[in-house]
């Protein structure tokens, strides 16, 4: 057993705007006390402005609701606070790490103390206690939230090698879905020669500078190995292990696989519904970490067109964990966020006179100041390729520019826009590359149609929703600090067989 270091931590006191319409806690039908499994869905920069995003989208637009709505009207909603060892603003290294357990730790950290010991995750005590367990993904497995809850190292930015041998060397994880194979194939070879299913667009070169092929040895520990959508789907009646990569680094964002027909790529639902058929065979139980990682880099890019796409994603995979728990109330399903990222938001502005509506009463309506409506999320529901690929097929060109927005968003955009789109670095210290910057520029130039703001590239320090399902949901009420999501995870699993 890893030693444990526990901490405490002083409360934060600060004021709370309610971003979601969730009802008020209240005592609802409680599945029975014994636990089997936990499913955790964490999606990487989802914070309440971006599941206020996805709501008003599927209401006003699609007339539905989310299936993190659904959660919320559970009463089992509360917001976690994401506050690292002694900072104020969180990563996704230590937010992944507080969440898998219980401890505040230091930023960019993975699965390690403050003072740089390693800590016991919840993965790798279901483990040891002979659950089942797995991590579905659409980044690296390698990246900060999937490797937080099995890998204990310094750096988050440690190499891929090093973070991939981390991961794999204890045997702890019996399905792995997502992308990052090229930490897996040896040093020379490229990652279709050992994952053939893998499409020529997500395919790259091994990032090793050995031999090791991580694919055979896998398959040689009972690991059935796939590489596309059709193969997972077979393997899922039958594997008890699992090793899915369908790409060399990230998944693709959803609008631009769609792009590029990338249809032999899972979804997010897809991996999520493989991976629970698989462990719910273990009679011990198991443990799931999905993660949703791309609604982070649209925020990041301040791209709210691309990143409501990776919300719908994502609650798809969400609805996948509430069918399983439906006809197994003895799984605690539980959604949240490791923080926000680039503080989005909606806003009214003065771009022109709003339009005058005849009301049935016989009144002229015609507020003084225009409000964004379900034109503005349906603008955002109709782009169809990323800021990012949009810039890339662009490159220094206005005017290639100026046609690829409008084909790919139906919006239209000056040449002066379009010029100050490409400008690189601009917006200095709060956007992470030149990428995020031309892209966030981009949108600044767009946000006449679209009424959306941004207040940086970054991370926030806003607190996060989060929702339960299950055995133990109802300690998710209230406001607490992102380690009591790991409590009532342990706390639930300790109560099961």
């Amino acid at each position: 057993m890893i030693a444990r270091t526990s901490m405490k931590i002083a409360p934060l006191l600060f004021s709370v705007v309610l971003l979601v319409a969730c009802g008020p806690a209240r005592d609802t039908e409680q599945a029975p006390a014994r636990t089997r499994n936990v499913i955790l869905f964490v999606g990487d920069g989802f914070g309440g402005a971006q599941t206020m995003l996805g709501i008003q989208y599927a209401r006003l637009v699609e007339k539905r609701e989310l299936n993190i709505e659904l959660l919320m009207r559970d009463g089992n909603t509360g917001y976690s606070q994401p506050l690292p060892f002694e900072r104020i603003v969180i990563d996704s290294a230590a937010a992944a790490t507080q969440l898998a357990t219980g401890q505040a730790v230091r930023n960019e950290t993975l699965g390690l103390n403050p003072d740089g010991y390693p800590i016991e995750t919840i993965l790798e005590w279901a483990h040891e206690r002979g659950l089942g367990t797995g991590l579905v993904t659409n980044m690296r497995i390698t990246h900060a939230t999937p490797a937080a809850f099995t890998v204990h190292q310094g750096s988050r930015y440690d190499s891929e090698q090093v973070l991939m041998d981390d991961l794999l060397q204890d045997g702890d994880v019996d399905v792995f879905l997502g992308g990052g194979a090229r930490a897996l194939v040896p040093a020379g070879s490229r990652v279709s020669e050992a994952l053939p299913g893998i499409p020529e667009e997500l395919d790259g070169e091994s990032i090793r500078n050995d031999e090791l092929n991580w694919v055979e040895e896998l398959a040689g520990k009972g690991y059935v190995i796939v590489s596309d959508s059709s193969s997972l789907h077979e393997a899922a009646s039958h594997a008890t292990k699992l090793l899915g990569m369908f790409s060399a680094g990230h998944f693709p964002y959803v609008i631009d696989g769609r792009q590029r027909n990338l249809s032999t790529v899972p979804s997010l639902a897809e991996m999520t519904s493989a991976a629970i058929d698989i462990l719910s065979r273990h009679n011990e139980g198991f443990f799931i970490l999905v993660e949703g990682g791309r609604i982070d880099s649209a925020g990041h890019a301040n791209d709210a067109g691309t990143m409501l796409h990776e919300i719908l994603d994502f609650d798809d995979a969400v609805g996948k964990g509430l069918e399983f728990q439906r006809s197994h109330p003895d799984t605690l399903v539980l959604v949240t966020g490791d923080h926000d990222t680039g503080g989005f938001s909606f806003t009214d502005a003065n771009f022109g006179p709003a339009a005058k509506v005849q009301l049935d009463s016989g009144i002229v309506y015609q507020p003084d100041i225009p409000y964004p409506s379900k034109d503005q999320l349906e603008i955002l529901f109709r782009q169809n390729a990323s800021y990012s690929y949009i810039l890339k097929q662009a490159g220094m060109d206005p005017e290639k520019l100026v046609e690829l927005v409008l084909a790919h968003t139906g919006l239209e955009m000056t040449m002066a826009e379009a010029r100050d789109a490409l400008v690189r670095n601009e917006q200095g210290p709060y956007y992470g590359g030149s990428d995020d910057s031309a892209s966030a520029l981009l949108g600044r130039a767009l946000s006449r149609h679209t009424y959306v703001v941004w207040s940086t590239g970054e991370h926030t320090s806003d607190p996060v929703p989060t929702y339960g399902r299950g055995p133990g949901a109802e300690k998710l009420r209230g406001i607490y600090l992102n380690t009591h999501i790991y409590s009532v995870m342990r706390e639930t699993l300790e109560t099961g067989p």
